[in-house]
């Protein structure tokens, strides 16, 4: 394979040619050792570019506040114009615990009457609009027997 550059082993050696590839180097990293504010940015295509958004102390106090009276992040997100990990982010950093999604007794009873008909965790889920895994949970902290991952809950009479 070779040498693309078109610069071969003994030009290296070459002390004027290394001497003018420690000169670029030193104008390129020089420049920017030099300028602490020029940093290398990749813009979209389009032109547009991500709004970084601080809340003021009163919007994270309302945002607190909200989750604490049972808001989602996802609503505070949508709500206040940022993302849903900085909501987390900002509960995290005001010692705010998270809490997770609980079925509602009624959606626990159904689920348990799915299960046991044969259903999935993945199926029930998707239908309650959980995480399976938050079913599961749910399912065994009532007393539900889990199936082997993958297999049929009833067998086949002969």
């Amino acid at each position: 394979m070779g040498n693309l550059s078109g610069v071969t082993w003994p030009d290296l050696i070459n002390p004027r040619v290394r001497t003018a590839i420690g000169e670029l180097y030193d104008h390129v990293v020089g420049a920017s050792r030099d300028s602490a504010t020029i940093r290398c940015r990749r813009v979209p295509p389009d032109g547009s570019r991500q709004i970084q958004r601080r809340l003021p102390p009163e919007e994270i106090e309302e945002l607190v506040a909200g989750y604490l009276a049972g808001a989602t992040a996802l609503t505070l997100a949508g709500k206040h114009s940022i993302h849903r990990t900085t909501v987390l982010a900002l509960l995290e950093r005001h010692q705010v615990s998270r809490r997770g999604r609980v079925l509602a007794p009624d959606h626990i009873e159904r689920a348990a009457s799915s299960y046991a008909s044969g259903r999935s965790c993945a199926s029930i889920g998707k239908e309650l609009q959980v995480n399976p895994e938050t079913v599961r949970q749910t399912l065994l902290k009532a007393g539900v027997a889990m199936r082997k991952p993958g297999r049929p809950s009833a067998t086949k009479e002969s």
